[in-house]
């Protein structure tokens, strides 16, 4: 997900300080008080307490408990409430990485994307079209299966007319997705850090606060999971911050008495290059998988084969992260275009030449970056599930977000990315400072120079 461009107060003479808190304030606000509100307001017409009775009633390993604890780590809670912001911020993450593979496979839109920021707001634009046509198809199908949910004889939609109830529980629920995205696209413009991370991030931690749900009975094991979870976290962060430099140089070349050229610059390749999509793309698999084994397994009695904590979904789950890491890089990675694009600038590679020689030698170094990225994401990935076999770690929901998996990472990820525009937004008011903007004759005429 791209960084918003960091933005100064209009007022030369406001402090950084004062504006960063403004941006902080605005992000709590928008991300904490009303995203957390709406994760509460029930759907009109639904009685909440239907659906927990029957989760609390299931397997807690079980394929359904599975997809709700997947889907409600990025929606909060709200798929259990029920709640207007059931669908959360993940269709427009599924509209988000379709695009973004599009973009790469069709000559049309990869022109578009190749304008510069005329292009970029046209696919962001295509972007929250494709959004609004997965939350109208979603919003239905996720009426459609509230209607068919009791327990116990109690249904768990109280309206009468079902036809009206799917028509204004869909309404409802897309209203509801498409008001996260704007909270969203507000927070990256007057807040701090990109807004769909946030969001997602205040949806992780909000099951934080059930880890240590009584841990003065059990000290000893809380503190080992503070323990485990810090060196988890450190792992992390060496390796999101991991990158691989190819140093490139500048052709010289003499007019008259000058020398141009000459420069020397590096391309960094991070070892964690897909981010967490490889996950993303692998943990719906696995829950078709799941339900698949459980229908046509049942009868020979492994009807549990591909339920969460049995090896086998280990070890599916991890091949399936490391094939998905290698396709999307293969897809969104162009190598060729690379290459071209340092032959037009005048750069390349010392000892190796322009053109094929340079896709070579660039691939080799992507696919070995490349397979140790896909390990680390593999191993926090199934790090929950092994350290809860092995070390007893990490049985509740909230210790399983700490001990590693798709949550922790980001979590971390966008606590870095909101570190990295701290830090970018005070050094570009220190530039701003030198370049005079803040002395009197510049308050004065309104002219100075911005950064």
């Amino acid at each position: 997900m791209a960084l918003a461009p960091t933005t100064l107060p209009d007022d030369p003479s406001e402090s950084p300080v004062r504006e960063l808190v403004r941006r902080f304030l605005i992000t709590i606000l928008l991300g904490v008080v009303i995203y957390r509100l709406g994760v509460f307001i029930t759907i009109p017409g639904v009685d909440a307490s239907v659906l927990k009775d029957k989760v609390a009633g299931v397997d807690e390993n079980s394929v359904l408990t599975s997809i709700i604890a997947f889907a409600d780590m990025f929606n909060g809670g709200a798929i259990m409430n029920a709640a207007i912001f059931g669908l959360g911020i993940t269709p427009y993450i599924s509209a988000s990485i379709i695009m973004q593979l599009l973009t790469y496979s069709m000559p049309a839109l990869k022109a578009i994307q190749k304008e510069g920021e005329g292009g970029r707001r046209k696919i962001n634009q295509y972007t929250r079209y494709a959004t609004l046509a997965i939350c109208s198809v979603q919003s239905v199908l996720a009426a459609i299966a509230l209607t068919s949910i009791t327990h116990d004889g109690r249904p768990l939609v109280t309206m009468g007319n079902t036809t009206l109830f799917i028509a204004q529980a869909a309404l409802v629920i897309t209203t509801g997705s498409m008001v996260i995205l704007w909270i969203a696209e507000q927070i990256t413009k007057f807040g701090i850090g990109n807004g769909v991370s946030v969001v997602i991030m205040i949806s992780i931690l909000s099951a934080l606060p059930g880890a240590f749900h009584g841990g003065e009975a059990n000290l000893p094991h809380y503190l080992g999971v503070i323990l485990m979870s810090l060196v988890i976290i450190a792992g992390i962060v060496v390796v999101v911050q991991a990158v691989r430099r190819i140093s490139l140089e500048q052709q010289r070349r003499v007019q008259g008495n000058k020398v141009y050229g000459g420069a020397q610059t590096s391309l960094p390749l991070k070892l964690n290059q897909a981010n967490v999509i490889p996950v993303i793309f692998a943990q719906p698999v696995m829950m078709a998988l799941g339900l698949l084994g459980g229908w046509a397994l049942s009868t020979w009695g492994l009807g549990n084969l591909f339920d969460w904590g049995t090896p086998l979904y280990r070890y599916c789950f991890a091949a399936l992260i490391i094939g998905f890491t290698y396709f999307y890089i293969s897809i969104t990675f162009d190598l060729f275009d690379l290459a071209n694009h340092f032959k037009q600038a005048g750069f390349f590679i010392r000892g190796i030449r322009p053109g094929k020689n340079t896709v070579d030698y660039l691939a080799f170094h992507l696919k070995r970056i490349t397979f140790m990225g896909a390990i680390f994401l593999a191993v926090i990935a199934i790090m929950p599930e092994i350290l809860e076999k092995t070390v007893g770690l990490g049985s509740g929901k909230g210790e399983r977000m700490l001990m590693g998996g798709t949550g922790l990472l980001i979590v971390v990820g966008v606590s870095l990315d909101i570190m990295q525009k701290v830090g970018a937004f005070f050094l570009a008011a220190q530039y701003r400072g030198l370049g005079g903007i803040g002395d009197a004759s510049t308050k004065k005429n309104g002219n100075g120079k911005r950064f």
